[in-house]
């Protein structure tokens, strides 16, 4: 399965709350793992203004790391799609 990029910050609000809701941890739970306010988090969730630093610690307290990639680049995850293996 491809990994589609995420390209705006209502996608990365939307994939971080689908994530910390897929380890059951509440907004509460998360803010104290990342060291932000629970108001930060909120913010993060619906897309309104948080700084990179707030969705990265974030990110690393529910195991994720935010990657920064030149567009267009292929990750291993999508070898697949381009070269399909034949019998």
């Amino acid at each position: 399965m491809p990994i589609t990029p995420i390209n705006n910050v209502e996608q990365l609000a939307v994939e971080l709350r689908a994530i910390r809701r897929q380890l059951k941890l509440t907004q509460q739970a998360l803010a104290e793992r990342s060291l932000l306010s629970r108001r930060t988090i909120t913010n993060a969730e619906t897309g309104h203004s948080v700084g990179l630093f707030e969705f990265t610690r974030m990110a690393n307290a529910m195991g994720y790391e935010l990657v920064l990639r030149p567009q267009k680049t292929v990750v291993f995850e999508e070898l697949a799609d381009i070269f399909p293996f034949e019998d």
